[in-house]
């Protein structure tokens, strides 16, 4: 087994595709620390608190102006109730140190590990067809499930090494432009944008990460799927992509409607991106739990496996 995955490991990065996929990453991550810090230069020799109560001080006065309607009187209010919540809490909103920027920043890029996962998981045993080399695979002395197993292992390898990439080039990238700052330094949600509510950096990082985590599993095993499901490379991949942007808008779909269709509780998407738990940004349905979606999300998963290992074996290898 272990030779099986190493061989597949060295088909993966045989490709350019894998190299670019790395790149692309990693100079995302240092073109955001470039705009971060561009955008926040005007602000870091501040003093925030004084720039804080400035602020308030011209909100009141919007809020005594009669000439103002209600709707900006009321946006006026919500920005003096967020600035003082900030000084109350401590917090800068200007600063930016190597956790913030993780948290900020750094986690958005998780789209483009899954992206880049997705694309290299759905040509997995597609290429193969594809490039007329399945049948030299197959004469090999292993039984169907182990080549097949060996190719799924070695996917989620890449995947999370796509992740590993993404953490340490973020961590490195917010060392060398920021202060390091504190790992529960507070700041400001940068999920919801909500200006009253604070997060600790560091383990709000980690927790995003972790909820996003077996969603990613279960997308990039779909995506490996129908790389079993499709002799054509191409439409795996067009089909794996397609899956992968439509699943955020079909959850906000089936998010609406799941209250009249009690059924719609069990449809894979909503359950997709745990990290509504942890962030208003992203939305859940009522009476919806982690156990309960990670349930959801196992059932499907075995699913999936038992179709992709059923269909391979399955499959005739004529080309």
């Amino acid at each position: 087994m272990i030779s099986l995955i190493r061989n597949e490991w060295m088909k993966i990065f045989a490709k350019a595709s894998s190299y670019v996929f790395i790149g692309i990453l990693v100079v995302a991550v240092i073109g955001s620390a470039f705009i971060a810090r561009a955008v926040n230069n005007n602000n870091t020799n501040n003093d925030w608190r004084a720039e804080e109560q400035a602020n308030i001080e011209i909100y009141k006065d919007d809020l005594a102006n009669p000439e103002l309607g209600e709707e900006e009187k009321n946006y006026a209010a919500e920005e003096i109730k967020a600035a003082e919540a900030r000084l109350d809490a401590g917090v800068d909103p200007y600063k930016i140190t190597t956790w913030t920027f993780m948290s900020d920043w750094v986690i958005s890029f998780t789209s483009f590990v899954t992206l880049f996962a997705v694309i290299v998981c759905s040509a997995s045993v597609s290429s193969e067809f594809s490039d007329g080399t399945i049948k030299q695979l197959l004469i090999r002395p292993h039984r169907r499930w182990k080549i097949l197993l060996s190719k799924y292992i070695t996917s989620l390898l890449f995947a999370g090494s796509m992740l590993v990439i993404l953490v340490v080039a973020g961590y490195l990238t917010g060392l060398i432009f920021f202060d390091h700052g504190s790992f529960s330094e507070k700041m400001v949600d940068p999920m919801t944008y909500d200006n009253n509510m604070t997060v600790a950096a560091g383990s709000y990082f980690i927790d995003m990460v972790v909820y996003w985590i077996p969603g990613f599993i279960i997308i990039t095993t779909i995506a490996f799927m129908l790389s079993t499901l499709f002799k054509n490379q191409s439409i795996a991949v067009g089909i794996a992509v397609f899956i992968l942007f439509a699943s955020a808008p079909l959850n906000v779909l089936i998010t609406a409607f799941v209250e009249r269709y009690e059924w719609l509780k069990y449809v894979l998407f909503p359950h997709l991106d745990l990290r509504g738990y942890i962030t208003d940004s992203i939305p859940m349905f009522e009476g919806a739990t982690v156990g309960f979606s990670l349930g959801v999300l196992a059932v499907y998963y075995a699913i999936f496996i038992a179709i992709t290992f059923f269909v391979f074996k399955k499959k005739d290898i004529s080309i």
